[in-house]
């Protein structure tokens, strides 16, 4: 019974990371919404090659890619391969998440044994890892839409070496390229979709618990 209850609470916290890194991850390579931004904010205005340099920083975070055009200088050039390797370690962490997520669930369902209890198990997982994530999402959503400078700062802060992550605007591309505006949109689509996949999986959640009281009251009339 502790494993139980301690493969229930690790499980139960490990789904807000698997919600915000896979949507992370999602999200953050949307080439299309990324077009769409450019338009909207008029990035083309000031970067003229916009999106075909886009392109090109994405193959450089994604790996496929080496190498970044001269467009930018040293210091946006060492700033890109610090999101490279940020969001590398944020990929291996989803793998590890999903890995760890699975054999906890097998261990626990070997555990219980009764295909009935599993139901009911995975189903308030689904239920209380649903609800903590909305929380945690209402959280980044409010941090976000009422002082987004202050949550970016701290953001890049916890990832980067203060002052690497600073720019001019007047003389460097990257901020032009990606305007502040850009990423507060995008930390309000991830938010949302965040949010909403967290009810969907509370909403699964609930049919599973349900569904298990009910065949537990049917075996009891038995």
């Amino acid at each position: 019974m502790k494993f139980l209850t301690l493969s229930k609470f690790l499980l139960i916290i490990i789904l807000p990371f698997l919600l915000f890194l896979f949507m992370l991850n999602f999200f953050g390579f949307d080439n299309l919404c990324y077009k769409e931004k450019f338009s909207e904010y008029g990035v083309q205005q000031n970067v003229p090659n916009a999106v075909s340099l886009h392109e090109k920083v994405i193959n450089f975070i994604k790996g496929e890619d080496n190498q970044l055009p001269n467009d930018f200088n040293e210091k946006e050039k060492q700033h890109l391969l610090d999101v490279r390797n940020a969001i590398d370690f944020s990929t291996m962490l989803l793998y590890i998440f999903i890995i760890l997520f699975v054999l906890l669930l097998i261990a626990s369902a070997f555990a219980l044994k009764v295909n009935n209890y599993i139901v009911n198990f995975v189903g308030k997982i689904l239920v209380f890892g649903g609800f903590l994530t909305i929380i945690l999402a209402g959280i980044l959503f409010l941090l976000i839409s009422t002082d987004f400078p202050t949550t970016f700062e701290s953001f890049h802060s916890l990832l980067f070496e203060k002052g690497t992550y600073v720019f001019d605007p007047t003389k460097e591309v990257i901020v032009n390229l990606y305007p502040e505006q850009l990423f507060l949109d995008l930390g309000l689509r991830i938010s949302k979709n965040v949010f909403f996949g967290s009810a969907v999986l509370i909403i699964i959640g609930l049919f599973l618990i349900l569904k298990s009281k009910s065949k537990k009251n049917k075996n009891k009339q038995k």
